[in-house]
């Protein structure tokens, strides 16, 4: 992984090297997993570890203290620093990457516990209602006649030893984060004393430091809300009364419980945030990390490299990952440093990930389908949720599972390393083809709105409305930084002043009241195209404007109405409307993403859904095309069909797989089997027989006879459906693995004239090894 300040690569078209890179895809574009820090440590054991994690592909880890360690290992005591010196120092040798983690253990803030330790007056405030005050300072008397009571939370972290967790006597107390003299002694207890101990390795090995969901109540806080002292004035200064914040503890919402959420988090921002980036930049190093919600937009203004955590399953493949709360992060995050410029984002994914009632049954499908569905919204810097340093005793029921060393797929993991590797040198670097943005604002983020884009591949970003006032309007078009959009979309309820005058206008009012406040923000903003809904720009040829002839897009070309290089001949923009691409059928759990790398025009497709995607897909380039296996890194140049609409494919597409296409030069004549179904391999299921299965593990096989090997077609392809990870053996030869069915290897170059022999093994979940499961694994039956 190279170092935060890289020089971005110049852009020209050069599909070759960019094959290339794909290929042999850089370290720079590496995971990034937790690595639990969770046991007494032992140089060798140590040195091991990194090693092997070198092995498989792993070049960088976050350096997570975790419960586990020993009491007698002080949090930030010499002895402690001995063990981080060591782990840096085996880090360096081996041309890996750390990124430091800022507590012991989170959420962020405490210095597990330090803060409040030399300063009691630092310990976590907030208000509460009472019926009686007996301690702390009375803000004020409500209508109801309870109290709003300003004093300690009695919040809580997790700690790093056993008796810290939450509810144990032994949890660190949590810091007011809300304080600046509490953030001063926070950043100095641990920043500070990192910086001492590993200065020589900062801005080369260590490369950032990661704060986690910063909170200012604590944990176990209780019946608390945020607050600071005065803000009762800034409250009625903003036009909010006292007497509606009894609402923060009922559930209901008004313009004062509004106001108050918008001052807190402007607080938070400006003593915590603040100092920690300024803290990281001033040391040649990057903020990592992520907020606490999921629609946190300006926290994220913050971060060198801005950040989400996708966790506890709470966007999932059963629910389709478009209409939970929380499916906004992924691309929210990206677009915002997108929008800043950063080249990277990253998203601390698959923690608690696992199907229940079973902490450890993730599977390899999964995984992959988070891996996918981060990485077509732009995520570029993936930290897997977690290593574990030890899985011995207590420390494997800690937030499992482990998704590296400790599950079934380690041996294999190079292969998984070198796809995320291959996903996020795709998305850096490179510009996606929206057209259309979202305004949104903090905690006021467009998901159900905005889904129908997503399934009708629509292509769009997330533009925060602070960050307007740094665009610019030309010839009707929005430009952020180098980015244009030909149409804003502002769902009810985002644009802020808009929804106070929402109730008491009609819609034409509204529209104007909404011009207005964006004209304020952004003078010429009235010659934008504004949506209501979504459902305005997905018809065809709905939205189309004349670009101005010579626009600079991000790829150092220019682009026209259909988003192509002009020196390219395109269909008729007409039919795709703000689409890239256009299907023959509906797909609504296809994802489509058109990118502009390097000079060359490259097309992303991922299904979502839980149906195989069977369609012709067209894109308005007339070209040919090089598809990509972004598992292996290989090329096929396929032939392609020229019609009116441009380029058209075949696509067959199985759930939870992805295909990359890239724009290379003159079409080539159509072939009809091209892409389509007729080259999906034969399924041998019902040929295998089962030989042996126990211990999590079961073997199948197939023998055959093979006359000539003249018989063998599409390179001996075959599938076979399963559950779980399989290992194919042919003639004694490793053939290959599978993470998830159906499961697809190819035998060609293996087979033999005589007698074959094919082996399949199948490895349980690992749910079956640590809690006994007794979960399926192995070929379909039937």
């Amino acid at each position: 992984m190279k170092e935060i300040k890289e020089q971005r690569t110049p852009l020209r078209a050069d599909l070759p090297k960019l094959l290339s890179q794909l290929e042999t895809p850089p370290e720079e574009f590496t995971p990034v997993p937790f690595w639990f820090f969770n046991d007494r440590p032992d140089e060798e054991r140590i040195r091991k570890q990194l090693a092997d994690y070198k092995e498989k592909g792993v070049d960088a880890i976050v350096l997570h203290p975790r419960i586990g360690i020993p009491q007698e290992l002080a949090y930030l005591s010499e002895d402690y620093f001995q063990a981080v010196r060591f782990i840096v120092r085996c880090a360096d040798g081996l041309g890996m990457k750390i990124v430091l983690y800022d507590e012991g253990m989170y959420p962020s803030g405490s210095a597990h516990g330090m803060v409040v330790a030399e300063n009691p007056e630092y310990a976590s405030k907030g208000i509460t209602l009472s019926e009686r005050p007996e301690t702390g300072e009375v803000i004020t008397r409500l209508p109801s006649g309870k109290y709003l009571v300003y004093g300690f939370t009695g919040g809580t972290i997790r700690g790093i030893h056993f008796g810290e967790d939450d509810g144990e006597a032994g949890a660190p107390g949590s810091a007011d984060i809300l304080n600046p003299d509490a953030v001063e002694l926070f950043i100095r207890l641990t920043h500070d004393r990192y910086y001492e101990n590993l200065k020589e390795y900062f801005g080369t090995t260590v490369i950032a430091f990661f704060t986690d969901e910063p909170c200012a109540l604590g944990r176990n806080a209780g019946a608390y809300r945020e607050w600071v002292p005065g803000l009762e004035r800034e409250l009625s200064e903003g036009g909010g009364r006292l007497e509606e914040l009894e609402a923060l503890f009922t559930g209901e919402r008004n313009a004062t419980t509004d106001l108050y959420h918008r001052l807190i988090k402007k607080h938070l921002r400006e003593t915590f945030y603040a100092p920690l980036s300024r803290w990281c930049e001033a040391h040649g190093i990057a903020l990592m990390g992520h907020p606490e919600a999921s629609d946190d937009v300006e926290e994220e203004l913050y971060f060198q490299i801005p950040g989400q955590d996708l966790i506890m399953r709470r966007v999932s493949p059963e629910t389709g990952g478009l209409l939970e709360p929380d499916s906004v992060q992924a691309k929210l995050c990206a677009d915002i440093a997108k929008h800043l410029g950063r080249r990277r984002n990253a998203n601390e994914c698959f923690g608690v990930c696992s199907r229940k009632p079973y902490e450890w049954h993730f599977t390899g499908r999964d995984m992959v389908w988070y891996i996918n569905w981060l990485s077509v919204r732009g995520v570029n810097l993936l930290v897997p949720h977690a290593f574990y340093y030890s899985t011995d005793g207590k420390r494997k029921e800690e937030r499992p599972p482990d998704v590296g060393p400790n599950n079934i797929w380690w041996p294999h993991y190079r292969r998984i390393s070198d796809y995320i590797k291959r996903l996020s040198f795709l998305m850096t670097d490179s510009d996606n083809s929206a057209r259309i943005a979202v305004l949104c604002d903090n905690n006021r983020v467009p998901y159900r709105e905005i889904a129908c884009l997503y399934e009708n591949q629509v292509e769009f970003d997330y533009l925060p409305e602070a960050l307007l006032e740094g665009g610019s309007v030309r010839e009707g078009r929005l430009y952020i930084r180098e980015h244009a959009y030909d149409a804003l979309l502002i769902p009810d309820g985002v644009a802020e002043e808009g929804k106070r005058e929402q109730e008491r206008n009609s819609e034409k009012e509204l529209e104007r009241v909404l011009e207005r406040t964006l004209e304020k923000r952004l003078p010429g903003f009235s010659g934008v195209r504004i949506a209501r809904s979504a459902g305005e720009l997905i018809g065809d040829g709905v939205g189309i404007r004349e670009a101005p002839e010579e626009t600079a897009n991000a790829s150092g070309g220019s682009s026209n109405a259909c988003g192509t290089s002009s020196d390219e001949s395109c269909a008729s923009p007409a039919e795709y409307g703000f689409r890239s691409v256009l299907t023959e059928s509906a797909c609504p759990g296809l994802r489509a993403v058109c990118l502009h790398k390097w000079g060359t025009e490259l097309y992303l497709f991922s299904n979502e859904g839980q149906e195989t995607i069977r369609t012709e897909v067209s894109i308005p380039r007339r070209t040919g095309l090089v598809f990509v296996d972004l598992w292996s890194g290989k090329t096929e140049k396929k032939s392609v069909r020229l019609t009116e609409r441009g380029t058209t494919f075949s696509l067959f597409l199985p759930p939870c797989h992805v295909l990359l296409a890239a724009a290379d030069g003159e079409a080539a004549d159509w072939d009809e089997a091209c892409g389509a179904e007729a080259f999906w391999p034969e399924d041998w299921t019902g040929r295998f027989r089962l030989e042996e299965k126990g211990e999590n593990r079961a073997v199948y096989v197939y023998r055959f006879t093979l006359e000539s090997l003249e018989s063998v077609t599409e390179n001996g392809r075959f599938l076979a459906r399963g559950e779980e990870m399989a290992e194919c053996l042919c003639n004694g030869k490793e053939a290959g693995v599978s993470f998830f069915g159906p499961h697809l290897f190819e035998i060609g170059s293996f087979l033999q004239e005589g007698e074959n022999e094919v082996r399949l093994s199948f490895t349980g979940s690992a749910a079956n090894q640590y809690e006994n499961a007794g979960l399926f694994f192995g070929l379909e039956e039937g």
